[in-house]
């Protein structure tokens, strides 16, 4: 199963970031339940982190006051998919 088989959760473009991560921790968890190499898994785990991260800025955009814990481990995301981005994967 690929991250587009997973229908969107709403017409509404404003929950387009929430569907993308969706869609990509269903494609993860299917790739890790079907056995997945690590070579396949890495890339779709990636997906998620940059999908999450996404998701967490949109709506700091549209006005959601995240706690510091939360602002914190956006920037751990942030810096792993800045890693991933380097390596071209």
């Amino acid at each position: 199963m690929n991250a587009s088989a997973v229908p969107p959760t709403s017409s509404n473009p404003l929950s387009q970031p929430f569907d993308e991560w969706q869609r990509a921790g269903a494609a993860l968890r299917t790739a890790e339940s079907h056995g997945a190499s690590d070579d396949e898994v890495r890339p779709l785990a990636e997906d998620v982190l940059r999908t999450r991260v996404a998701v967490v800025r949109d709506r700091i955009a549209a006005g959601w006051r995240p706690s510091h814990e939360v602002l914190r481990e956006l920037e751990v995301d942030a810096q792993l998919v800045r890693e991933a981005d380097a390596r071209g994967t």
